[in-house]
């Protein structure tokens, strides 16, 4: 749960604080009973600006000073204040807590509610109706969104685990090419060789070992219940040379996409390759869900010691509005960079969204 306070929270309080009082001095909640109930006012609605924070501490105070206006003469239901700050506590308690504490401080609200209205001058089965109605409404309704942040969580977790198994499919591709080379040039070069010649010992180990590395990479994959035969095969992976295409494919789909490289292009490996594009790749993906600009610069550039590549989004939204995203992509992106040694930030910019991702050539 969040431990810092929300200022709109602290605002809706002072505001139901501010209009509650004047309620109450002028007898639309309290017509009888001196200055007590107007004093308690501010009990009452104070307890929603910590209700995010402290929901089922906010329900207890604002339920205690509830009822001890009504023993004093105050009407609950003659103003609309009060009913406010208990709708909106219970809805932090309906989205906030567990089911089990949740139900518990429901049923604890209905008997306070009860009793307020118990205590009342004409209490009658239609007020026990109405703030029953109040009360199962405002928890429900925190409820349901309780339970959609559930979902989504395990939406997000899902989606989570998939691109980790696709990760590491695309890594187990990469290193069985390097690792089924290794072993096809050991076992050609033996071929070659006298079997009493002593490399011909060594290059026996290697073809065995770089077998059972294979083997064992196979393993893994079962680990991460990745079915070879429900997939179709990734390999060759896409890497730099096909960073064109894929610009052409973004503008194909309405993106308008600027690419440069700068610097002198440095030997690197297919799984470093695969990084850079797949950034690119989830980047302008990003663009085009979430952007209203449609526009999207990419920049390449070589370093001695690594290679660089940034995603600028930017300019004018033609009256498109941003569409928010789950920032599941992002998560990704970071990950694979990691993977490889490497640094990704991502930020909002005054006009736009920049990604940008560092990774060193050596991996170490």
């Amino acid at each position: 749960m969040n431990s810092r306070i929300a200022r709109t929270d602290i605002a809706t309080a002072v505001v139901l604080t501010a209009v509650g009082l004047p309620e109450a001095v002028l007898g639309l909640t309290a017509p009888t009973g001196g200055p007590l109930p107007v004093l308690l006012v501010p009990v009452v609605t104070v307890p929603v600006a910590v209700r995010g924070v402290r929901p089922a501490a906010a329900l207890l105070v604002l339920l205690g000073a509830l009822v001890l206006q009504a023993a004093v003469g105050s009407d609950l239901p003659g103003g609309f204040t009060e009913p406010i700050a208990l709708v909106l506590v219970l809805y932090s308690v309906g989205s906030r807590l567990p089911l089990r504490p949740g139900l518990a401080l429901l049923a604890a609200a209905a008997a306070g509610i009860g009793t307020v209205i118990a205590l009342g001058e004409d209490p009658h089965a239609g007020n026990f109706v109405y703030a029953a109605t109040l009360l199962l409404a405002g928890w429900a309704a925190g409820r349901v969104v309780h339970l959609a942040g559930e979902r989504s969580a395990l939406l997000a977790e899902h989606r989570a685990q998939q691109e980790r198994s696709r990760i590491a499919r695309e890594l187990h591709d990469v290193v069985s090419h390097h690792v089924s080379a290794i072993v096809v040039q050991a076992a050609a070069r033996r071929r070659d060789l006298d079997a009493t010649d002593p490399t011909t010992t060594v290059l026996t180990d290697i073809e065995q070992q770089g077998r059972e590395t294979l083997q064992e990479l196979r393993r893994l994959l079962g680990l991460l219940r990745i079915d070879d035969d429900a997939h179709a095969p990734l390999a060759p992976q896409p890497g730099l040379d096909d960073l064109p295409r894929l610009m052409d494919s973004m503008r194909g789909q309405g993106i308008d996409v600027s690419w440069t490289s700068t610097g002198d292009p440095q030997p690197v490996g297919v799984g470093l390759q695969l990084a850079v594009y797949r950034v690119v790749q989830e980047a302008l993906t990003n663009v085009r869900k979430h952007a209203g600009d449609q526009r999207a610069q990419v920049l390449l550039a070589w370093r001695p010691d690594g290679v660089e590549v940034e995603v600028v989004s930017g300019g004018e939204t033609h009256g498109r509005r941003l569409v928010p995203g789950s920032g599941f992509g992002l998560r990704s992106m970071t990950e694979r960079v990691q993977a490889y040694g490497g640094e990704l930030t991502a930020r909002r910019t005054t006009d736009g969204f920049r990604v940008h991702a560092a990774l060193p050539l050596d991996a170490r």
